[in-house]
């Protein structure tokens, strides 16, 4: 029993001897990895600030994709981009938002190409039609979305859409379906094609009418239009014998069975002005 004692004893003064030899190497790995830590941190701070002054990643180039309507130096502006400034330090989120306040820019993307390189490509919106707000004009898009206001110098090959506002709004519901009757066109070998559309315009009395670019004036009307324009494939060839000096002429084909052609613009005479009243 005493020996038992005696080496519980000689355990707990090694044990006792032992410790501070034990905590002195601790601190000593403590101190070294926080010395390198701190060391790291530093040439890190170092690096960086190297990088956002050195010449080698200042912008030399920018490149600009995507342009139609707008010009590469309009985007530049646009994006608010200084030509000596540091690629790093280039916010391409901001420079995105930027440039799509451009009405005409539907989507923005922008990247970095190291060392010295900016990389811009743009998605411009694609006018569908020329909406008519009592005296104004504005663009629209195939999405509905009514961008901006036809000003001078606007480049706009699409047909006139009348009769489309209500009390200041846009009916999208009618722009929608307006838009789906010219996708038929688009893809039908009748005549009208989607490109001798020059106006389309609604009202109470006759729903859908479409004017063309050789003086046609046709009430179509929404819906069935396989069998309206194939009866106004049989119209067409007697009229280019009875009409040989091309006069305007009005067609109304709401009725299948029943096709009346008249001289004119007879729609227009009895629903004068700029916006109707349509319920479709």
């Amino acid at each position: 029993m005493k020996r038992l004692f005696k080496k519980i004893s000689l355990k707990k003064k090694n044990t006792i001897k032992r410790q501070p030899e034990i905590r002195v190497g601790e601190i000593f790995r403590t101190l070294t990895i926080v010395g390198i830590a701190g060391l790291l941190a530093v040439s890190m701070v170092y690096a960086y600030n190297f990088a956002m002054c050195a010449e080698y990643f200042q912008m030399k180039d920018i490149v600009v994709t995507g342009c139609n309507r707008t010009s590469e130096e309009k985007i530049v502006e646009r994006a608010g981009i200084s030509p000596s400034i540091n690629i790093l330090t280039a916010n391409p989120g901001k420079i995105e938002r930027d440039i799509e306040n451009d009405p005409w820019i539907a989507d923005a993307s922008v990247g970095r190409e190291f060392p010295d390189r900016l990389v811009i490509e743009v998605v411009e919106r694609e006018v569908a039609a020329l909406l008519k707000k009592d005296e104004e004009l504005y663009i629209v898009d195939r999405g509905g979305n009514v961008f901006k206001k036809f000003e001078k110098g606007d480049s706009a090959d699409a047909p006139l859409f009348t009769g489309f506002y209500r009390n200041g709004k846009v009916r999208t519901s009618l722009l929608e379906k307006t838009f789906e009757f010219l996708d038929y066109l688009s893809k039908t070998d009748s005549f009208p094609r989607a490109w001798n559309v020059s106006e389309i315009y609604v009202d109470d009395r006759y729903e859908l009418s479409v004017v063309t670019d050789n003086h046609l004036f046709l009430n179509i009307g929404f819906g069935n239009y396989g069998e309206k324009l194939k009866r106004l494939k049989r119209v067409m060839i007697d009229l280019t014998r009875r009409n040989p000096e091309g006069a305007s002429l009005s067609i109304d084909l709401v009725d299948c069975s029943r096709i009346t052609v008249q001289r004119g613009n007879v729609f227009r005479r009895k629903n004068p002005g700029g916006d109707y009243n349509a319920e479709i």
